[in-house]
């Protein structure tokens, strides 16, 4: 907030002021407890967008997230899961991140989230485009409603559950983001406004 108002005080030009808003990156959002079979812990993840809860169909790690090594006696495909690791640390970020490149992964199988909403098993990924700097580490993914999330739920056959109506979520992702959106497939939140 000090960086953002700081703003204000000097003769930026609009698009230079922009960027710096962009850079500081303030978002508004929830911290979200998801249980993980077969353990004691929970994986926490952050969202700006609690309203798709009920659309979280699988969760994604980054590869180094400190949870995984700790599984590692749970999971049942260890060594393909090591050798992502060691592929994913050879990447810088920007690399990591890029928008228009194929979406990888490996489910760990072994451990499955646990919708907090609906109570419903989920599988857990890791994946490059997660990283463990930003955030938690780890995401729930809405493939309705997030175009990198639709992308990697087709390539890895992750169910897709409307939660804002809109399009047809099963070809694209709807991403309407503004206060007409209305909730289906949400149980107590059916019929509001996002």
């Amino acid at each position: 907030d000090k960086l953002l108002e700081g703003l204000k005080s000097v003769e930026y030009p609009e698009n230079i002021a922009q960027q710096q808003v962009n850079w500081i990156g303030k978002s508004t959002g929830a911290f979200v407890n998801f249980k993980v079979t077969n353990t004691d812990e929970s994986l926490q993840i952050y969202t700006t967008r609690p309203d798709t809860l009920f659309g979280a169909t699988y969760m994604v790690l980054s590869p180094e997230h400190e949870l995984v090594a700790k599984w590692m006696d749970r999971l049942t495909n260890v060594d393909e899961i090591k050798a992502y690791q060691a592929a994913a640390a050879a990447k810088s970020d920007l690399e990591r991140t890029e928008l228009n490149k194929e979406k990888t992964g490996v489910k760990l199988d072994g451990v499955r989230g646990i919708n907090p909403v609906n109570g419903k098993e989920i599988p857990i990924f890791i994946s490059y485009y997660v990283l463990a700097t930003y955030g938690t580490g780890a995401i729930m993914a809405v493939p309705a409603h997030d175009d990198r999330d639709w992308e990697f739920a087709k390539k890895f056959g992750c169910e897709i559950i409307e939660v804002v109506a809109g399009g047809n979520v099963q070809e694209a992702a709807f991403t309407l983001k503004d206060d007409t959106g209305i909730m289906v497939n949400s149980e107590h939140l059916n019929g509001l406004t996002v």
